[in-house]
């Protein structure tokens, strides 16, 4: 029957069509629908795109009831609803329950045990994974993931630092493990005085990624908060100064918010967020609004902002039940807060955009 259909209507207007699922079914009819799903790159890439065009966007959402116990990870839609439309398990989660989501891109996740030494790319849809093997003799000190358009191709950059007995100091090793090579190699990003901060999550911006860090080698009593970001098209460190009232705070988050940079700077009874207007200008920042501590409970992290202009973040409980908390979204417009149903540990909540791909299907 696959021979009766033209190749660019097959592939145009029917397959790239179909939900993954029924993809991996459509590989067994024949041998040039197998070939044209798994080896082509400009069907995988049509396919994604129709994928992002056409659907609701989803969230990948993961958790853990407390330090110990095991984790629940969900799909959601991401509109008003917050459907559950899937469960999954993680790939390595018998080996190890405690790793975090670094990020996730064109449905391709990011996953970090740290106390394991391993990196993993995890294609949910397709419940496939690779595991990075990296190179010893350093600590892992913070992670990046993204997307290289120019060359299409997926990176992950690792930063590490020699430690000392006052901490960690520069200079900073980078290593870079690209997909299509399958393989690390070195950096060498000079002479770079900031240190990134321990497991700073990522804000990726345009195949740049960006964490929080100081200035090790700052004096006069400021802390010397900064944002470090990693280029991962030229493969170059940089620098963007935060706030001058930022700089000399300890608790700030850094995340995206649109097609900006922004920061979470958590205050006595709320968090401020601010919003970079425009990139890499230090005097662009502004205040964009403040979330008040809800009652008696606390702002927890916040974990994601949404393509309806809310903010996900955990509401930790009061004392009785200190490092547990629920999943809530906040609408800064009306001020209300709507209860998602998840709960779990305050510190132990993820969330990323999440779509599927036939990315890393061979693998």
């Amino acid at each position: 029957m696959c021979a009766y259909l033209p190749a660019d209507v097959l592939s145009s207007n029917i397959l790239t069509r179909l939900p993954i699922k029924t993809l991996l079914r459509c590989t067994s009819v024949c041998k040039s629908w197998y070939s044209l799903i798994t080896d082509s790159p400009s069907f995988i890439t049509s396919h994604l795109n129709m994928n992002a065009n056409n659907n609701t966007p989803h969230l990948l959402v993961k958790r853990n009831i407390n330090q110990n116990e095991d984790y629940y990870c969900s799909i959601h839609r991401d509109d008003d609803t917050f459907k559950e439309c899937d469960k999954l398990d993680f790939p390595f989660s018998s080996i190890h329950k405690r790793f975090r989501i670094i990020g996730s891109y064109n449905g391709l996740v990011c996953l970090s045990a740290d106390y394991l030494h391993m990196i993993t790319l995890w294609n949910p849809s397709l419940r496939k994974s690779s595991v990075l093997f990296m190179s010893y003799g350093f600590y892992t000190h913070s992670i990046g993931f993204g997307f290289v358009p120019t060359t299409n191709d997926y990176k992950v950059v690792r930063v590490v630092y020699d430690e000392s007995p006052c901490g960690y100091k520069a200079p900073t090793e980078v290593e870079v493990y690209e997909l299509t090579t399958g393989s690390w190699r070195n950096v060498n990003v000079g002479d770079f005085p900031y240190v990134v901060r321990l497991h700073s999550p990522q804000a990726l911006l345009k195949s740049v990624v960006h964490w929080i860090g100081h200035n090790p080698n700052k004096v006069g009593g400021s802390f010397g908060s900064v944002i470090i970001s990693f280029d991962l098209t030229n493969e170059e460190l940089g620098v963007l100064m935060v706030p001058t009232s930022l700089q000399d705070k300890r608790c700030l988050q850094i995340a995206r918010f649109g097609e900006s940079v922004s920061l979470v700077q958590r205050a006595s009874n709320s968090s401020v967020i601010w919003v970079m207007n425009e990139y890499g200008v230090g005097n662009s920042w502004t205040k964009l609004f403040t979330i008040d501590d809800p009652g008696r409970d606390k702002i927890g992290k916040v974990l994601h902002f949404r393509e309806n202009g809310d903010i996900l973040f955990v509401r930790q409980l009061d004392d009785f039940m200190f490092g547990q908390g629920d999943l809530v979204s906040y609408d800064p417009k009306s001020k209300q807060i709507k209860d998602l149903g998840l709960h779990g540990h305050t510190n132990l909540f993820y969330v990323v955009t999440y779509m599927e791909s036939l990315i890393l299907l061979k693998a």
